[in-house]
C-alpha cells in the first residue's frame, strides 16, 4: 500500500522539483509534501494578469534589494520572501498590524534600526526596510546556524522557534528534508521561490524595460517642488515614496527617493545635498524605434485655446520617460517634421535634460496681446499743453502752497497762476496755463513714489516649458499659495496659455 502511494505521488507530481536550494542549504522535498507545494504553485500562476503586474514589480525591485541582500550575507532566495510577505506592495497591512515590503511590526521595525514616526515610515522605504530585515535574519541566523529556521523565524520569531524541533534538528545541517508535517510557511517559500524563479528566467519581458531611479537628497523639501523641479510626475514620486506619510520630507538624514524610468539608474553622491545636475549624469531616453509611428491622440478640451496662424520655433527639454514620438505628439508636429527640425535621425537617441527643438501654434490671445502692448508703446504722447521740466538740484523759492493730506496723497490748493504736481525727487514738475486751471478750480494731486509707478502683476500666462516651481521662483512666491489661490488641487499640472493667478 505504501508503495502504490508514493508511486501515486511521483507519477502525478513529476514536474515538481525534488530539491531546492536556499542559501548553503540543500532541501529534499519529500513526496508527501508535493501536494501542498503542487496546490501552493498552481495558485501562484491562476491569475494570469496578476503575476504578470507582479513580475513587472520584481524587475524593478530586485536589483535594490539584491546588493542588500549580498552585502549581508543573506542568501539571494531571501528575495522571493519580501514577495511571499507583501507582494511588494509598501501599503501593505497585515491583520497583525504589520507594515510595509518586508512586514514588520512597529517595535520589530524600531528594534533592527528603522525610523517610524508620523512624517516617514522607513517599514515602506525598499532600502531601509530591506536593510532591516537583513538584521534580522543576521542576528537570528547567528543563533539558529541553519537559514531554513532562520527563514521560518520571520514568521514565528526567534523565541518561538527556539522551543520547537526546528532549532535543534536543523541546526548546522546544509541538507534537510520537508514533509507534510512541515510548517507549511517553509512549503509556500519554496513553491513561491522555484515559481517566480522559473517565470524571471523563461518569460520575456513584453513591456519596454524599466529601471527604478534613486535620487538621493538631503531632508527639509516639499514633494511638490521636487515633482515640479526634476519634472517628474507627482503621482509617481508619492506611488513609489509611500515611506513619506505627509508632503514633507524631514531634515536631519540623507533620503533616498525612487522614480521609475527607461533610464539607467544613478545615485548622487552622499555628501551633495541634492541631485546633481542633469548636465553631468549620462541618462539615457530611450526612442522605442517600434512606436515611433503610432500616433496617441490628446484629447480635446471643451476650452481649447484657439490658435493663429503663426508658427513659432521654441525648445523643449527632455523629461524621464518621453521619446521622440511623444514630444512630436504634445506639439502636435509630425514625427519626420520633429527629425528634421532638429537634424534627427530615426536612430537617434535622445538624453534626459537635452534641448529639442519644436514648432508651435501661437494662441490668437498672445498674438492680440502682443500687437497691443506694440501698440500701445508705439503710441504718439498726449501733453496738451503741459511743459515738462526737468528738476535741477537748486532749491526753488518758496510758494504759499496750501495742502491737506489725505492718506497717502496731498490734496493742494490751486495757485492763482498755477497748478503743481508734486512728484518723488526722481519724477518731473508738470507746470500747466491758467486756462486748464479755470476748467478745473480744484484738483486732487499725489504723491507718488517710484515703487507705486512699477506694474504690478495679477496674472501669470503660462508658457511652453514652465512648470510651477519656476513660476514661483519668478514672482517669490510659494508653489503652495499658487496652488491654493488658483485651486489647482493636490497634483497640479499646467496647460500652455493657463492664466495663473498671482494674488489671493
Amino acid at each position: 500500500m505504501l508503495l502504490i502511494s508514493i508511486s501515486f505521488y511521483a507519477n502525478a507530481y513529476k514536474d515538481l522539483p525534488d530539491t531546492i536550494s536556499i542559501g548553503n542549504v540543500k532541501v529534499i522535498i519529500h513526496a508527501s509534501a508535493k501536494p501542498i507545494f503542487d496546490k501552493e504553485f498552481n495558485m501562484l500562476g491562476a491569475n494570469k494578469r496578476y503575476s504578470t503586474a507582479l513580475l513587472a514589480k520584481m524587475r524593478l525591485y530586485f536589483p535594490l534589494i539584491e546588493p542588500i541582500l549580498k552585502e549581508g550575507n543573506v542568501p539571494d532566495e531571501f528575495k522571493y520572501l519580501c514577495v511571499q510577505e507583501s507582494s511588494l506592495n509598501p501599503n501593505a497591512v497585515s491583520t497583525s498590524a504589520a507594515v510595509g515590503y518586508w512586514q514588520f511590526k512597529l517595535e520589530t521595525a524600531i528594534d533592527v534600526g528603522m525610523k517610524v514616526d508620523k512624517q516617514i515610515d522607513e517599514r515602506r522605504h525598499i532600502i531601509e526596510s530591506t536593510k532591516g530585515a537583513v538584521n534580522y535574519f543576521t542576528r537570528n541566523n547567528g543563533v539558529l546556524d541553519n537559514w531554513l529556521s532562520t527563514l521560518l523565524s520571520y514568521r514565528m520569531g526567534l523565541g518561538t522557534l527556539k522551543k520547537t524541533n526546528y532549532a535543534q534538528d536543523w541546526k548546522g545541517k546544509t541538507e534537510i528534508e520537508v514533509d507534510s508535517s512541515t510548517d507549511w510557511y517553509l512549503i509556500r517559500f519554496l513553491a513561491y521561490k522555484h515559481f517566480w524563479e522559473d517565470k524571471l528566467q523563461n518569460e520575456p519581458n513584453i513591456e519596454l524595460e524599466n529601471s527604478m531611479v534613486t535620487l538621493q537628497l538631503t531632508g527639509g523639501r516639499n514633494l511638490y517642488e521636487l515633482s515640479d523641479s526634476l519634472q517628474l510626475s507627482y503621482d509617481d514620486l508619492k506611488k513609489h515614496n509611500a515611506w513619506i506619510l505627509k508632503d514633507w520630507i524631514p531634515i536631519g538624514k540623507t533620503y533616498t527617493l525612487y522614480h521609475p524610468s527607461n533610464i539607467k539608474t544613478f545615485v548622487s553622491s552622499p555628501n551633495k545635498p541634492f541631485i546633481e545636475p542633469i548636465e553631468t549624469q549620462i541618462l539615457t531616453a530611450s526612442v522605442d524605434s517600434s512606436k515611433l509611428y503610432q500616433p496617441s491622440p490628446s484629447k480635446k478640451s471643451k476650452n481649447a485655446a484657439i490658435m493663429s496662424d503663426q508658427i513659432e520655433t521654441r525648445s523643449h527639454t527632455v523629461v524621464a520617460g518621453e521619446t521622440l514620438s511623444s514630444i512630436s505628439n504634445k506639439y502636435e508636429m509630425k514625427l519626420p517634421e520633429l527629425l528634421k527640425l532638429n537634424g534627427f535621425d530615426m536612430k537617434t537617441m535622445i538624453m534626459l535634460g537635452q534641448k529639442v527643438k519644436v514648432k508651435r501654434l501661437v494662441p490668437m490671445l498672445e498674438v492680440i496681446s502682443q500687437q497691443l502692448d506694440k501698440k500701445a508703446k508705439n503710441a504718439p504722447k498726449k501733453e496738451n499743453n503741459i511743459i515738462i521740466l526737468e528738476k535741477t538740484k537748486e532749491e526753488e523759492p518758496a510758494r504759499n502752497i496750501t495742502t491737506s493730506e489725505k492718506g497717502n496723497s496731498f490734496i493742494i490748493a490751486p495757485a492763482d497762476s498755477r497748478e503743481i504736481s508734486i512728484k518723488s525727487e526722481s519724477e518731473v514738475v508738470k507746470v500747466e496755463s491758467k486756462n486748464k486751471v479755470a476748467e478745473k478750480p480744484e484738483v486732487d494731486l499725489q504723491v507718488e513714489t517710484s515703487n507705486a509707478s512699477e506694474i504690478k502683476h495679477t496674472i501669470h500666462t503660462v508658457q511652453a516649458g514652465e512648470t510651477l516651481f519656476r513660476i514661483s521662483k519668478t514672482y517669490s512666491i510659494s508653489t503652495e499659495d499658487l496652488i491654493k489661490w488658483n485651486s489647482l488641487g493636490k497634483n497640479p499640472s499646467l496647460k500652455i496659455g493657463q492664466k495663473i493667478k498671482l494674488i489671493p
